[in-house]
This record gives C-alpha cells, sequence and structure tokens, in this order.
C-alpha cells in the first residue's frame, strides 16, 4: 500500500460483497479527494454508496435516539465484515430533483428566500400605474415635504374625494356643501358645489375638493397642518397640493430653497398609506410573504403565481390537412355531437362564404381568424334540422372555436372530457403578469432600481454582477441594467449588509460549479442530473461543514472542459475543508486530479468487483492489468476512425430557431451518419435538439402532442420514417421493473415456457409465468421475491 493519508486516518473496509464485489478489503484516506473508478459495472457505485454511504448513513441515523428513529427512513445494512474510520456521510448523486413546477433553481438554492427577505427589507414601492414612488407619511413629514418644495409659493389643498367612480354624486355634493366646502373640481373642471354639474351614472368621475388656499410659509405651518389633516380625512389618506403663484421677487425664503422650487402649476400628491395618492394603488405591509409566488398575498391571481396560464395550442386543435366538412377540429371528432358543431361551422362558413371543402391550413388569415376567434358582434342566422323533421333556429355572434372549447373546459364535469382537452392546451406566459409569477404590487417594487422579477430572470452571472454593482464601491453593472441600476443608500446598505452577503455567497458558489449559465427562474424539474447534482454540491460549499464524507456521482458529467477546471478547483476546496470526498468517476481530468485513486476490475459484473489498484494515481498507471491506467498512462487510447460515413445530400434542417437562448440559427443534421451537437454549458444544445427537434420529429411522425420550440420550420422531415427519443430520465416506474420486462425479453421467455409440453398439458399461459399475476407468482411476497417486515426503528 503507498500513499499517505496524513494526520486525519483511513477508511478500511473488509470484506465488502454488496452486488458484485468479490469480498474486498480497500484502504481509503480521510481527508483527501479520493476517485472510484473502472469499467462500468465494475462496482464502483457498490462500493462508494451501497457500502461506504450507506453504512455511515445508518450509523448515523443509529446514533439518535429510538424516537427520532421511527420518522427517518433508514438504510439497509452493508454486506460486509465491517467499516472503520467513517464519517457521517452526505450523498449528491445525479438524481433529478424536485418535480414541484413551483420549484427553481433559486428556491432549491434558497437565494429566493433571501432575495425576498431583501426586497421585503429595503425595496421601494412604486405605483403600478404611474410608476411613482410610494411611500407612507405621517401628516407632519408632508407638511414638511411641502415646505420643503413649495416654499413662498401661493397654493391649494385639494383632497381627491372620488377617483374613477359611477353614479350622479348628488348626495355627495350636498354634503360637501354642508360641511363648508363649496369649490372644487370635477373631471379636471372646476366647479361650484352649490351648483353642481349634472353627471351621467354611466360614466367613471373623478371628483376633488378643494380645501384651503393660503401662502405656503414657515408662518403659516399650523393652517397647512389642518388643511393637509382635513384633505386626509376626506380623501381616504390621500392630499394633492397645487402650486398656483411663484414666490415674491423679495420674499424671505430658507437657504436653498429656489434651487428646489417646485414650478408653478404643478400638483403634487401625498398619502398617509402605501398607496399612490393619484391612482390610489394600495401596496400591503411588506414582507417576505409578499414577494412569494408560493404564497396567496404575493402570488398572480390569475396563474396562481406559476407564471404560466394552460391555453388552447391552436396547433394541437386543428389538423390542416382536414377540411370544415371532414371534421378538421380534433377535439370535436371525439365528442358526443360532432354533427352539431360540424354544421355549426358549415353555416358560418356560408355567411361568410368561406370554402368549406378546403383544407384548413390552405384558407386565409381573414377566415382562419373568423372560424378560431368568433364573429365579433355580427350576427349569424343559425338553423339546424333533427332527424324528426323539427326545425330548431338561433340568431347569435360565432363564438369562435377556441372559446367555445375554453367553455366547455371551464363548465364541464367529465373527466374524459376534460383530459381530451388538456391534449390540446400547452403553457403560455400568463398575460395578467407577463410570466413574472406575483401581482402588481410585488412587481413594483425595487431594490437599487431592480424590480425582484427582473433579478429572477438573470442568469446567475448577470445576478451576481447585480448584486456586486449595489455595493458602494462595486463593479458596473451588466448592459442592459446599467440605466436603472444605483448603488445602495448608507441606510439600505446598514439593513441589508448580511441579507447581500449571503445572496453573494451563493451565487458565487453556482457560478463556482459551472452553472453561471442558469437563470433563477430555471425550473428544477427541467435541468439534467448533473446540473442537480452540481446545484447540490454548491449549497455543500456554502454550509461549510468540516470532517463529512461526501459521496458524489460523475460532477462532471454533462459539464464542458471549460468549465472542467472550475469544478475541480471547487471539489479540492471542500477536501481542503478537511471533508473525505469519494467521488465515482471516468473522466480524465478528475482522475489525474485525485489525490487518491482506487481502480475496481478488471472487468464488468461478475468479471469485476476486484480492487485492481489502490494508491495515488501513478499506481493505477503502472498496474498492467488496470483498464483506467492503461488509458491514463498512454498505453492504450480511443481510435480516431481513418474512415468517417459520408453525409449525403438528404438533411434535416432546423430555419430560424429562437427557442430558449438560441438567437435565430438556422442548423443542419445530415441523415444517416451520427452527428455531435456541442458547445460550452447553456449554449443551447438541449434547446435545438430536445427543445425543437425532437418534438418535431415525434409530432410529425408519430401524431404526439408535444409542441416545438419557437423555429420558423423544419426542412427534409419526409426523409424520416421513425423517431427515437433517449434521454436521461430513469426507465423503471416500479419496484418490479428490471431489465429483461423493461426491453421485452422476459415476454418471449414466458411465451416459450408456456409451450413447453407440461404447461399445456395443465393449460399454462404465458401470464401464468408472471411474477405479477395471481396463479403465477408466489403468493407469500406477492411475487416481489422477498417480504417486508416493518422493524420500527431497526431498519426494516
Amino acid at each position: 500500500m503507498s500513499g499517505e493519508a496524513g494526520d486525519h486516518g483511513w477508511i478500511e473496509v473488509r470484506g465488502a460483497r454488496t452486488h458484485n464485489l468479490q469480498d474486498i478489503n480497500v484502504k481509503l484516506p480521510r481527508g483527501q479527494f479520493v476517485v472510484i473508478s473502472g469499467v462500468s459495472g465494475s462496482g464502483k457505485s457498490s462500493l462508494a454508496f451501497d457500502t461506504l454511504y450507506a453504512e455511515g448513513q445508518r450509523r448515523y441515523v443509529e446514533s439518535l435516539s429510538s424516537y427520532a428513529r421511527q420518522f427517518i427512513g433508514q438504510m439497509k445494512k452493508a454486506d460486509c465484515d465491517g467499516i472503520e474510520g467513517l464519517s457521517p456521510a452526505i450523498s449528491i448523486d445525479q438524481k433529478q430533483g424536485s418535480h414541484n413546477p413551483r420549484s427553481t433553481v433559486a428556491t432549491v438554492t434558497e437565494i429566493q428566500d433571501y432575495l425576498r427577505l431583501l426586497w421585503a427589507r429595503i425595496g421601494k414601492p412604486h405605483c403600478p400605474t404611474c410608476g411613482r414612488e410610494v411611500a407612507r407619511r405621517t401628516v407632519q413629514e408632508i407638511v414638511d415635504d411641502v415646505l420643503w418644495h413649495m416654499e413662498g409659493h401661493a397654493i391649494a389643498v385639494w383632497s381627491p374625494a372620488v377617483r374613477a367612480r359611477k353614479g350622479t354624486h348628488v348626495d355627495l355634493f350636498r354634503q360637501l356643501v354642508e360641511q363648508g366646502f363649496l369649490n372644487g373640481k370635477v373631471n379636471g373642471h372646476e366647479v361650484e358645489f352649490e351648483s353642481p354639474p349634472e353627471l351621467d351614472k354611466n360614466f367613471r368621475h373623478d371628483i376633488d375638493v378643494r380645501i384651503d388656499r393660503l401662502r405656503c410659509t414657515r408662518d403659516r405651518r399650523q393652517r397647512l397642518t389642518e388643511a393637509v389633516e382635513s384633505s386626509l380625512r376626506l380623501g381616504g389618506g390621500a392630499t394633492a397640493i397645487e402650486s398656483l403663484e411663484a414666490p415674491a421677487e423679495d420674499a424671505e425664503l430658507s437657504e436653498g430653497t429656489k434651487a428646489r422650487l417646485t414650478e408653478v402649476g404643478q400638483t403634487i400628491a401625498w398619502s398617509e398609506d402605501f398607496a399612490c395618492p393619484e391612482h390610489g394603488a394600495f401596496m400591503p405591509e411588506l414582507s417576505p410573504r409578499v414577494f412569494s409566488f408560493n404564497s396567496p398575498l404575493g402570488a398572480c391571481s390569475a396563474c396562481q403565481g406559476l407564471g404560466v396560464q394552460r391555453q388552447f395550442n391552436v396547433d394541437l386543435i386543428i389538423d390542416g390537412t382536414l377540411t370544415i366538412s371532414n371534421g378538421c377540429v380534433r377535439p370535436w371528432r371525439q365528442s358526443m355531437s360532432p354533427s352539431w358543431y360540424r354544421r355549426l361551422m358549415e353555416q358560418v362558413c356560408e355567411h361568410y362564404n368561406i370554402p368549406k371543402n378546403t383544407p384548413f391550413e390552405l384558407l386565409d388569415d381573414d377566415d382562419k381568424d373568423i372560424l378560431l376567434n368568433g364573429s365579433g358582434s355580427t350576427v349569424i342566422n343559425f338553423h339546424f334540422e333533427s332527424d324528426n323533421g323539427s326545425i330548431y333556429k338561433m340568431n347569435r355572434p360565432w363564438e369562435g372555436i377556441i372559446a367555445r372549447l375554453q367553455r366547455t373546459y371551464t363548465e364541464t364535469t367529465s373527466e374524459r372530457t376534460r383530459s381530451r382537452l388538456i391534449a390540446c392546451m400547452t403553457d403560455l406566459a400568463c398575460t395578467e403578469c407577463n410570466g413574472e409569477k406575483l401581482n402588481a404590487a410585488a412587481r413594483y417594487v425595487s431594490v437599487g432600481g431592480i424590480r425582484l422579477p427582473e433579478v429572477s430572470h438573470c442568469s446567475v452571472h448577470d445576478a451576481l454582477a447585480v448584486v456586486r454593482a449595489w455595493w458602494p464601491d462595486g463593479p458596473g453593472a451588466p448592459e442592459y441594467f446599467a440605466d436603472a441600476l444605483e448603488p445602495l443608500d448608507e441606510r439600505s446598505m446598514f439593513i441589508g449588509n448580511e441579507i447581500l452577503k449571503e445572496i453573494e455567497n451563493r451565487l458565487g458558489f453556482l457560478d463556482s460549479v459551472g452553472l453561471d449559465y442558469l437563470t433563477l427562474d430555471r425550473k428544477a424539474n427541467t435541468l439534467s442530473g448533473g446540473e442537480s447534482q452540481r446545484i447540490r454540491l454548491a449549497t455543500q460549499i456554502g454550509s461549510r461543514l468540516t470532517g463529512v464524507m461526501y459521496v458524489l456521482d460523475e460532477p462532471s458529467i454533462g459539464l464542458h472542459q471549460r468549465d472542467n477546471e472550475r469544478l475541480l478547483a471547487t471539489l479540492r476546496e471542500l477536501s481542503d475543508l478537511g471533508n473525505t470526498l469519494i467521488v465515482v468517476e471516468h473522466d480524465e481530468d478528475t482522475l489525474r486530479q485525485a489525490d487518491w485513486l482506487c481502480d475496481l476490475g478488471p472487468g464488468a459484473g461478475l468479471e469485476g468487483g476486484m480492487v485492481v489498484a489502490n494508491g495515488p494515481p501513478e499506481v493505477a498507471m503502472a498496474e498492467e492489468q488496470s483498464t483506467t491506467g492503461a488509458y491514463l498512462s498512454g498505453r492504450r487510447s480511443i481510435p480516431i476512425p481513418e474512415k468517417r460515413t459520408k453525409a449525403t445530400r438528404k438533411r434535416l434542417t432546423v430555419k430560424n430557431a429562437s427557442h430558449n437562448n438560441l438567437q435565430n440559427i438556422t442548423a443542419s443534421f445530415p441523415i444517416g451518419c451520427m452527428t455531435a451537437v456541442t458547445g460550452v454549458s447553456g449554449s443551447g444544445k438541449s434547446s435545438l435538439v430536445s427543445g425543437i427537434l425532437a418534438p418535431a420529429l415525434q409530432r410529425h411522425l408519430h401524431k404526439a402532442d408535444t409542441v416545438p420550440g419557437k423555429h420558423r420550420e423544419i426542412k427534409g422531415l419526409e426523409h424520416t420514417d421513425k423517431a427515437i427519443i433517449i434521454d436521461q430520465s430513469p426507465i423503471g416506474r416500479t419496484p418490479r421493473s428490471n431489465p429483461a420486462t423493461y426491453t421485452k425479453v422476459f415476454d418471449e421467455i414466458r411465451s416459450l415456457f408456456s409451450k413447453t409440453t407440461l404447461a399445456k398439458e395443465r393449460g399454462y399461459t404465458p401470464g401464468t409465468f408472471s411474477f405479477n399475476v395471481k396463479g403465477g407468482r408466489c403468493e407469500s411476497c406477492k411475487g416481489a421475491g422477498s417480504i417486508k417486515l416493518e422493524m420500527n426503528f431497526l431498519p426494516d
């Protein structure tokens, strides 16, 4: 055994027999960067996850009380003679994260929690209508502001008694006169309330009451205060001050007043509530819940905080190759009364002279618009004749295919009908919040000139630049925020200092593991397994734990070589903190950077499970039986083919692709040869292939309900006859699934057994040989192969 374990000691495994491990003994250094390598199936995960991690986790859980262990899932005891030197273990594997559509990169990393706290503590609310800053002010603060802006002016104090409210308001005019208020404005025109104008009750009106006219000087502060109080009381917490006349030339004003005076004729509004004094937009008391799209206080009411609304997609509704008479509307072909809907549309066509026997895709755009979106206010005479000869007539506008389907979806109580309609719908950005998830009050609160949804739409790299630009001596902001962003003032920095540090640290950790391209509002269920793993890795770096054993599963997978160096530096940082890193990996750079390399093999399955080399990477390089060492030392290499398959003229061409971050590109894929799509992490590879090309092929060839990403057209689809999509999603959906059942090999095996002489004599069918069917399976274990006994605080 070569190599040193330093001051941390060793992890000693004796007699490990998990899965295909061949009763092996192995020593691994604690507190170092240890990589377990070997060919696929050699037992790497069996040693790292099912032995080391499982036993480390099990021992930690057993240190808890028996009461606590009842509520924590316990792992099975590793099949080995003994393990010494284990630390508490944390596993970071490639399993996809949350499937909750509300989970995002920001919520998973807790960055969203800190952003909400920051906006709640130092955010400045603005009116959604006019954009002016909204602040709560006391009467004395309002009076101080008036003196600051209008000292020496002749002013009028106005109270907005009515804002955009229907009615004649006769009673209000009478009450105002009784209270001594004789003058004001109605819809912007000055009137006397003793002889008010007649107002149309069907229109909305604005009524302002003039409370007082006075010269705004400091010796008249008491009178101004009383006028403002009356105005706030009558106006429901709002007041407005109008400048009528500039100060006299010889007026004695405070120092610096002339430089800040308001122009004559200008009106400034104030409010004692979090409300816009001009438009009445009410702002709730700022708290973290107000900025949560998972809370009723902050979520957009139209999309419930999802940012998208389920809407009917014309491409899924209409079969463009069919005519109106042949039933081009897919959902109506499967309805209870397809002839009724067809007759409705035929009569619309007759009214507008739209050809009924022309494929829908060949109709004029105006004709399509009428059929899809309705006739507006134009009344159409519909008439129907039943089988018994009775005639039914109705005169009404045509509501349109989409509106009719939407009404059916909303009103139906049939789950079958609803599921049929859902297949014709897609998620589109919410029309109310434009995909920002929050209601208007929360959307229009800014920190340093930036709104919370704007930060959420940023990539990790740009969000980090925004946070750093907020510091007084910070670098410049990203280009598209350059005009809006401003450094935080002294008060905001004092309150938000610690919050900003936490946000900056977490963004920095994501940047360090090569995830700088992810946007903070990226849904967690759209991340690849490698991206999910690196997010959890970044979270662990932020925890700054020491003395922990981290077990990782190929952290470099899916990462471009450009970003690999940053990932390795991050892993090295974890081990430098005093943690033990056990990494299952194939990447050459990672293998060479390891402090210790444990190579398993020499083959896979029954031919693997043995320790071929154990020590620094040089030990594996010198070992003749180590396949990994042979490639590291250069004794073996991956051959580059001398001849490549020549590309034919047949190609799949995606034109003007602009899905996600694709910049209106055109890409061609030759038919009949292997094409690799490359680029740095986040460059748009998956957007092009998985987001556009794959769904388009599935839809064209297999009539799938998938909707390709944004592009103009795809040429060459006629050259293909079948599309098979192989992604990273797990194949097994149940514990009973295995390779034989998934590949359908077991179907052939069961069929073969059912054809034997004895099986025929006993009347056995292929189903008799299934461990999922009663009659063939063992009834004691229900075909599971083992019986589970609950042991409460002990492993089951």
